[in-house]
C-alpha cells in the first residue's frame, strides 16, 4: 500500500514477511556488513516494484544478484536502469533528513555514475509497528559535483536538503519528456591496475574493517569497478576471515539487541542497590543496555558493563561505556576497562580505585561500520567484547 503524507513524497510500506525473507538472504554477508546489505535490499525490493507499476514498466536492476552482494558488502546504494537513464537509491535511517549523502564510488567511478540520485528514508520500528520507505528528494550527478560538499574523511558527497528537488513527481515527468537532459559531470580518472597489483591489494584489504577508506580512491575505484576483483574481495570477506561474531550496535536502534544484553528495567528487577549504582547512567542517550559479567566465582565477583548510545546529527553514534561494581563486594584491585581499536591498539584506559562504585571511559563517537572492542582486565582475568557500529 502507498500513502502520501506530503504530496511530494512517496511512502511505501514494507511487510514483516518481506523483512524476514530479506534478513535471511543477508546472512551471506560478514556480521559487520550484513545490516547495510539488508537495508539496501529492502529498499530495492520495495521501490523497484512501485516504479515498475506506477511509472516505468521497463525499469530493471542495474547489476546481477552476485554483483549487488559484492557492492553492498562495501558501499551503500543500489542502481536502477530506466531506458538510457540510471537512478541510484540511497537509503538512510536518519530521522532528520537534513542532507543527501552519496558515497564517492557512485560519483567518481565512471562505470557507476548515475543520472539521478534518490534520497530514501527507511524506518523499521518494531515497537511502533512502522515499516516503510520514504522517497523524499532527488538530484543529479552534475548538481552533486557542482554544489555538493565532499567529505574526505568518509569519502562522501553531501548535498543539503534545500538543494534537492523535493517533488518526486517531477522526476518521472523529466524522464518521460526530457530523456536527453544533461545530468552528468566529468568523473575522476582511476588508476590502471594489473592483475598482480589487484591481487596484492585484495590481500592487503582482507582484514580491513572499512576497506573503502584504506587505499587512495584512484586505486580503490579501479579495484571496485571490475566485477571479478570486487567479487573476489566479497568472497574473501564472507568465507570466514571475520571469525568472531561482532555485536552490531546499529541494530540496537531497531530493537534487535544481542543475546546477553538487557535494558535497565530488566537489569533492575527490583534490585534497589543496582538501581542506586546506575544513578549516574547518561540521560541524554537514545538507549542503554547492560550485560552482567562474572569475574570470579571464588570469591563471587560480578560487574555490569553498560553501553549508552546516542545518534548524532552527522549520523555517527556517540557511545558511553561504563563498568558498574557491586558495592556489597570489595572493589577488585587492578580492575581496568580498555577501549581497543580494531588493530588492537589501546585508545583509552581507566582503572578502578578502592572507593569507586563505577568507572567509565570518555565518550567516543564512531561512524557506521567502525569496529572496536572493550576489554575488562582483573588480575589474571581478561575478557573482550567486540562491537561494530
Amino acid at each position: 500500500m502507498i500513502t502520501f503524507a506530503d504530496p511530494t513524497d512517496a511512502w511505501l510500506e514494507i511487510s514483516p514477511a518481506q523483512q524476514e525473507t530479506v534478513w535471511q538472504h543477508s546472512q551471506c554477508h560478514a556480521p559487520n556488513r550484513r545490516w547495510n546489505a539488508y537495508l539496501n535490499r529492502l529498499c530495492l525490493d520495495t521501490v523497484l516494484p512501485w516504479i515498475k507499476a506506477e511509472h516505468a514498466p521497463e525499469a530493471t536492476i542495474w547489476q546481477s544478484q552476485e554483483n549487488l552482494s559484492s557492492i553492498w558488502d562495501v558501499v551503500n546504494g543500489a542502481a536502477i536502469v530506466i531506458g538510457n537513464q540510471r537512478l541510484v537509491l540511497l537509503p538512510s535511517e536518519a530521522i532528520d533528513n537534513g542532507e543527501l549523502e552519496v558515497p564517492q564510488e557512485w560519483i567518481d567511478i565512471p562505470e557507476w555514475t548515475a543520472d539521478y540520485y534518490l534520497a530514501l528514508q527507511i524506518q523499521l520500528d518494531e515497537q511502533e509497528n512502522t515499516h516503510w520507505v520514504r522517497i523524499w528528494g532527488y538530484t543529479t550527478h552534475q548538481d552533486l559535483k557542482m554544489h555538493g560538499y565532499y567529505d574526505a574523511d568518509d569519502r562522501t558527497y553531501r548535498l543539503e536538503a534545500q538543494n534537492l528537488i523535493r517533488d518526486i513527481g517531477a522526476l518521472w515527468v523529466t524522464l518521460q519528456f526530457c530523456p536527453e537532459a544533461q545530468t552528468k559531470a566529468a568523473a575522476l580518472p582511476l588508476a590502471d591496475l594489473s592483475n598482480v597489483q589487484a591481487e596484492n591489494l585484495i590481500q592487503r584489504l582482507s582484514n580491513a574493517v572499512i576497506p573503502r577508506l584504506v587505499l587512495p580512491f584512484a586505486m580503490w575505484g579501479a579495484l571496485l569497478s571490475q566485477d571479478d576483483w570486487r567479487q573476489q574481495m566479497y568472497r574473501q570477506q564472507s568465507s570466514g576471515l571475520i571469525i568472531s561474531e561482532l555485536t552490531n550496535l546499529s541494530r540496537w536502534f531497531q530493537r534487535h539487541v544481542a543475546t546477553g544484553w538487557q535494558s535497565l528495567e530488566a537489569l533492575f528487577n527490583d534490585d534497589l542497590q543496582l538501581a542506586i549504582n546506575l544513578r549516574s547512567a547518561p540521560r541524554d542517550t537514545t538507549l542503554t543496555q547492560g550485560k552482567q559479567i562474572i569475574l570470579s566465582t571464588e570469591p563471587p565477583q560480578t560487574v555490569l558493563l553498560l553501553l549508552s548510545l546516542a545518534s548524532e546529527a552527522d549520523e555517527r553514534v556517540a557511545i558511553m561505556a561504563q563498568l558498574h561494581l557491586d558495592s556489597s563486594q570489595v572493589t577488585p584491585a587492578n580492575l581496568t576497562l580498555n577501549l581497543l581499536a580494531d588493530t588492537g591498539e589501546t585508545l583509552q584506559s581507566v582503572q578502578a580505585r578502592p572507593q569507586d562504585s563505577y568507572i567509565q571511559l570518555r565518550r567516543f563517537r564512531c561512524p557506521v561500520g567502525t569496529q572496536f572492542s572493550l576489554q575488562i582486565q582483573f588480575a589474571e582475568f581478561s575478557i573482550t567484547e567486540d562491537f561494530v557500529v
